[in-house]
């Protein structure tokens, strides 16, 4: 998760998403709707949840049976937040992978998500080496996309490097993980921010505190909205279109 996400927690006022947030999350949904993934599934872990937003729009749809969200951030305090602001949901916190593996050990089958979270580790077997071997756990990991565009914007989310998709796929590969889908998206983000490079225009502002008007953020949403039915529909295609991000599905 990106820590400017808690900078907002305790004031309900700044949670106007950023259309990044909302897009990622619709990305999300696509995903999980096409992969051979029966749902309900018993549980669902998302891990460096941030605020939950991710997790509640999934409890919403009632894709699972229990609901779990990680992230170090997660101390008491955050939690009560968290807790209060979601209405007091099912959705439990945990803050970090071990305590989960010791207080919730399960042979459930069950849904890991790891979006945008193996950047912000220096050694990714950090969180890879505690992933458990489970022929009915299924994980979904993205990333942010292509070094040749990490600028002082990666820098201020806590970003240690960004992937190709070979460059996830075979670590994911060399750690155990058998990939069952994998592929870019944005596109047009991607575009953007090698022009922004090119013109040495790195952005200081973080999803805490999007300011642009409804009109804007609708037009944004529907802009990525298009972007990505139309890498969707290159990919059944057999062509593989390059975005600011990738993602693997597997199973280990």
């Amino acid at each position: 998760m990106d820590i400017s996400e808690f900078s907002r927690l305790d004031d309900k006022s700044k949670y106007n998403r950023h259309p990044w947030e909302t897009s990622r999350k619709n990305v999300l949904h696509t995903f999980l709707k096409q992969a051979a993934i029966k749902f309900p599934i018993k549980r669902i872990v998302d891990i460096g949840s941030g605020d939950a937003y991710v997790i509640h729009t999934l409890l919403e749809k009632k894709m699972a049976e229990k609901y779990f969200a990680i992230d170090i951030a997660y101390t008491p305090n955050v939690i009560a937040q968290l807790k209060e602001n979601n209405n007091n949901s099912e959705v439990i916190y945990v803050q970090s992978l071990p305590e989960y593996l010791e207080k919730y050990p399960s042979d459930e089958a069950t849904l890991f998500l790891c979006m945008d979270v193996l950047e912000h580790v220096e050694d990714e077997r950090i969180i890879l080496d505690h992933l458990e071997t489970k022929e009915n756990n299924i994980y979904f990991f993205a990333v942010p996309a292509f070094q040749s565009v990490f600028s002082s914007h990666d820098v201020l989310l806590g970003h240690y490097r960004r992937y190709t998709l070979s460059q996830l796929s075979g670590l994911l590969d060399r750690n155990g993980f058998k990939i069952m889908d994998k592929g870019y998206y944005f596109t047009t983000l991607l575009l953007f921010r090698k022009l922004d490079k090119f013109l040495k225009k790195d952005k200081e502002a973080s999803i805490d505190n999007w300011n642009g008007g409804k009109a804007k953020t609708v037009f944004i949403n529907t802009l990525l909205k298009i972007d990505f039915v139309t890498s969707l529909l290159f990919k059944k295609l057999g062509i593989q279109i390059p975005g600011l991000s990738c993602y693997c599905l597997c199973k280990k």
